[in-house]
């Protein structure tokens, strides 16, 4: 454990000397000149449309001025597995170029800033947990691209808040269609039964914070909340980067 963790913080050493986190603007890559907020410019950051109090307080969506609740019609007319969604950025413009960077073109660095903004909306929303787990990917997957982007997004977010990760105890068991050209009810289908939990023994009574990258219909989020849920966990909080809308 101990040969584990100095092999975690000599790779974040090496990362910090690859990748400087305040010398470049992570999506324009301008000079930061040391005043760069989650590693981002002022421009840039402006760019972003952060999740405000104005959004549903179970999927975290953001509300119309016409919706006079705190929860989203969706939302009201659901029954989740999971307690809540927390997300931190609307999926769009540099957002949706950041992620796809994160997922598909190795940029890895790029989780430490993710999660310090997951990390940071969190604590402000004094989100506690026992237990982090991470949305798997199907093992063939996970090997052709080399990594799960919510794991390191998982392990970021466990090391700034001091809460145990385990990493290898929700696993896919079923390798799931691409879901952006499915419909909702499509989307709960693809993941049914997708998901299972290795030994439930850890989450017994536990609350539990499931990391993703993107929450957009929730049918990922609430399949593996179910299993999670069923093992014996007492309530699952989801934590997203960002939203799809």
């Amino acid at each position: 454990m101990k040969l584990l963790a100095q092999l975690m913080d000599y790779t974040e050493a090496l990362l910090d000397f690859i990748y400087p986190t305040h010398i470049n603007c992570i999506t324009c890559n301008g000079y930061l000149g040391g005043e760069g907020k989650y590693g981002l410019c002022s421009p840039c950051l402006k760019k972003i449309t952060f999740i405000t109090d104005n959004s549903c307080r179970k999927c975290s969506k953001p509300l119309s001025t016409m919706e006079d609740l705190d929860i989203c019609g969706d939302c009201r007319d659901t029954q989740y597995a999971f307690d809540r969604v927390i997300a931190v950025v609307e999926y769009e413009g540099i957002i949706q170029k950041l992620v796809f960077r994160l997922k598909y073109q190795d940029a890895t660095y790029l989780a430490r800033h993710m999660a310090l903004m997951m990390t940071d909306v969190l604590k402000k929303e004094e989100i506690a947990a026992d237990v982090i787990l991470a949305v798997p990917l199907y093992p063939q997957k996970e090997k052709q691209r080399g990594y799960n982007q919510a794991h390191l997004l998982a392990k970021y977010i466990s090391k700034n808040m001091g809460i145990d990760y385990k990493k290898h105890q929700l696993v896919r068991i079923k390798n799931t269609e691409v879901m952006h050209n499915l419909s909702r009810r499509q989307r709960r289908q693809n993941v049914s039964k997708a998901f299972h939990i290795r030994d439930g023994n850890f989450l017994v009574d536990k609350t539990i914070l499931l990391v993703d990258d993107i929450f957009t219909s929730g049918a990922t989020a609430e399949a593996c909340s179910k299993v999670v849920i069923e093992a014996g966990a007492r309530s699952v909080v989801v934590v997203t980067f960002a939203r799809g809308i």
